[in-house]
């Protein structure tokens, strides 16, 4: 007997990633069916930084969500030396997770996608030619193919082993919202700046991101022994070095995983089961960037699904070549980059520094104008610049590595 089928498409989490696919599928006449445990507009700790690749997603105005547009960048190290690059056009945009989200859902919606919402998942799994879920209430949903979009934790990938590799552990963000009042004497030159600051953070960085009624400061790291070393005694750290904000203030603050990419070779998919943004793992390894390539691989999972269905066949391998293509191979150089980086992070710093073209190509990395492996062969040659081809053995081996 075969199996009956609720939706053709079922995604489980509905944010960036999982509402930009249920769009595309949607919208090309799959009855698309979102499941997300929480109900929309739901607070969602992020820096929230949306980069112009991340613009360049999207087909439609995002004018009613921007909180701030951003011009510029402050780089610190310990909060210390700081200096800045500037452009005449924007290189960022500044977004609250919770009507960003919420903003995303409602085009999904418009395209004809369905949601439940506060419905958990707790079961996934390939059954015969399709998938099916369970939610904790017992309900099932069975569909041809499934779309993993639930997070850093993934039930979904969870359920059909796709969750990690076994050497891979999650990073850790911590962030607060820090509301403008009379007490916060932001400077008013900066409003237009997001500020990175590196050196304190182990293989990481903190921020400082203005939005419209508030700062969103945090920092993020892949911590190596999470259960050794306290995340929030470095973001106690880098919040009272900020000199603007007063000391007898609070934060209330929000911690999250950070799912890190660890090898181009890494698995997104399995059979009728697709899995986008962090449930897959796809993260810019040196900034921490998520949501661009929560978007890209949901429009590429909704791809391989209307290609698998006109050809009849699973859309497992369609998907995975794609993500290799468009996302792997930048990621790859990303991923040794940032190790270098954050292990040389003083010497990665003076280079940004002492080479100020070095800023504005990676602002067209954030653009999509340039490529990871572009930049990285120009920091190699200005590092032996700086260094007056005077390299250290530790520092030779690590920059053959990238």
């Amino acid at each position: 007997m075969e199996m009956q089928f609720d939706y053709d498409v079922v995604v489980v989490g509905a944010g960036p990633g999982g509402s930009t696919a249920a769009r595309f599928c949607a919208r090309s006449g799959l009855k698309t069916l979102m499941i997300d445990k929480e109900r929309f507009p739901r607070y969602k700790p992020c820096g929230g930084c949306l980069s112009l690749k991340t613009i360049h997603q999207l087909d439609f105005d995002l004018t009613p969500v921007i909180e701030n547009t951003i011009y510029g960048a402050k780089f610190s190290y310990c909060l210390k030396e700081p200096f800045r690059i500037e452009s005449r056009e924007p290189i960022a945009f500044m977004v609250m997770r919770d009507r960003f989200d919420q903003f995303l859902k409602e085009k999904a919606l418009e395209e004809g996608a369905e949601i439940l919402e506060g419905k958990k998942v707790v079961r996934a799994r390939e059954k015969g030619r399709g998938t099916e879920v369970e939610l904790a209430g017992g309900e099932r949903f069975r569909s041809p193919y499934l779309i993993g979009a639930d997070g850093a934790e993934s039930i979904v990938a969870k359920s059909i082993s796709l969750s990690r590799h076994e050497n891979d552990k999650n990073g850790i963000a911590l962030e607060s919202e820090i509301p403008f009042d009379s007490s916060i004497s932001f400077p008013q030159k900066d409003l237009q700046f997001v500020h990175l600051d590196f050196g304190r953070i182990p293989n990481g960085y903190g921020w400082v991101f203005p939005k419209k009624k508030c700062l969103s400061i945090g920092i993020g790291g892949m911590f190596r022994e999470t259960k050794k070393m306290n995340p929030r005694q470095y973001f106690d750290s880098f919040w009272k070095g900020l000199d603007f904000i007063p000391q007898g203030t609070v934060p209330r603050v929000i911690g999250h995983p950070l799912p890190s990419f660890y090898d181009e070779w890494q698995r997104v998919s399995q059979g009728r089961v697709l899995l986008v943004g962090d449930a897959a793992h796809l993260m810019d390894p040196l900034q921490g960037e998520g949501i661009y390539y929560a978007i890209r691989s949901g429009k590429l999972a909704a791809g391989a699904i209307l290609q698998s269905k006109e050809k009849d066949f699973s859309p497992s391998d369609l998907y995975q070549e794609a993500i290799h293509l468009h996302i792997y191979e930048n990621l790859k150089w990303a991923l040794p980059f940032s190790r270098f980086v954050f292990r040389f992070s003083r010497l990665a710093y003076e280079a940004l520094r002492h080479y100020p073209e070095l800023s504005h190509i990676y602002l067209q990395v954030l653009e999509g104008e340039e490529n990871y492996q572009g930049f990285v062969l120009r920091v190699k040659e200005r590092i032996k610049d700086l260094l007056k081809g005077r390299l250290s053995e530790k520092i030779r081996k690590a920059m053959a590595s990238l």
